[in-house]
Formats: C-alpha cells, sequence, structure tokens
C-alpha cells in the first residue's frame, strides 16, 4: 500500500505544471506596447495588445481615459525595461519601466504580463508610480536594461 501511496504522489508531482518565464520576451512585448500606446499614442491598438484577462475589465473607452489620465503633462519618448519579477507558480511576470521625454520629465511604470515563456505574453495591467513594492525575493535587473528610443 505503502509503495502505491508514493507511486500516486510521484506521478501528482511529476504532472504538476512548472511555470517557466523569459524575461526577455516579457520586456520585449511590455515595450512594443510603450511604442504603440506611448509614442505612436494608438490607443485602439494598445487595446489589441492587451490580454483577453485585461479586455473583461476594462473597456476600451476606460482604458483610453486611463493612459490619457496617467499622462497629463506628456508622454516619454524613450523607455527602459530595468526590472523584472517573475510570479511564482503564476503566469504573469511584473516588468518595471522608466521613462523620460525632452523636458526631461521621468515616468516609472509596472507592467504586468499574462503568459509563460511556452505561450508568450500579453499585457494585463499597467501601473504608474514610483517605488513600487517588491512582491517577492525574484525581482531583478536587466543587465544591460533594455532600451526603445
Amino acid at each position: 500500500m505503502g509503495c502505491v501511496l508514493l507511486a500516486i504522489t510521484a506521478t501528482f508531482l511529476a504532472c504538476a505544471e512548472k511555470v517557466k518565464h523569459n524575461e526577455g520576451l516579457a520586456a520585449k512585448r511590455a515595450l512594443e506596447f510603450a511604442r504603440v500606446v506611448f509614442f505612436e499614442k494608438d490607443l485602439d491598438k494598445g487595446y489589441s495588445l492587451l490580454s483577453d484577462n485585461a479586455k473583461l475589465h476594462i473597456p476600451l473607452n476606460k482604458f483610453k481615459q486611463t493612459i490619457t489620465a496617467m499622462h497629463p503633462n506628456g508622454y516619454p519618448d524613450r523607455v527602459t525595461a530595468i526590472e523584472y519579477e517573475p510570479m511564482a507558480d503564476e503566469k504573469a511576470i511584473y516588468i518595471y519601466l522608466t521613462g523620460r521625454n525632452a523636458a526631461d520629465q521621468s515616468f516609472n511604470y509596472r507592467v504586468t504580463l499574462e503568459g509563460t515563456a511556452a505561450t508568450d505574453y500579453k499585457v494585463l495591467t499597467i501601473d504608474q508610480g514610483g517605488g513600487f513594492p517588491t512582491l517577492s525575493n525574484q525581482k531583478r535587473p536587466f543587465k544591460p536594461p533594455i532600451s526603445i528610443p
């Protein structure tokens, strides 16, 4: 009986899905989103880059209002992915972006992306601010940071 229980436990553990992230790919998707929304200011296209779960919770008009309200004094004209933080055993990852514009205005964002290395990533949420709390001990810098002009 003990061997059967051990075999069943081993089977369950072997079948448990281990989430693997590709922080470079996630950063690429976050920066693609930033390019479309901040540089091109194409909010309709930016909305199309959101995950299905994001679209379930925020309609297009609210998305447009939110992005516009986040930038009352302008948008960044260069953005850099500086850090990432995978959510342990979750199909989501944080990408931390920083940006500047010609007026030397500073911008800080935390982009939450849904997905995995195997399934690719889509933006779930974007928050603006500074000093986002670290939610785990998994936060790491990009070496080197990844930038778009």
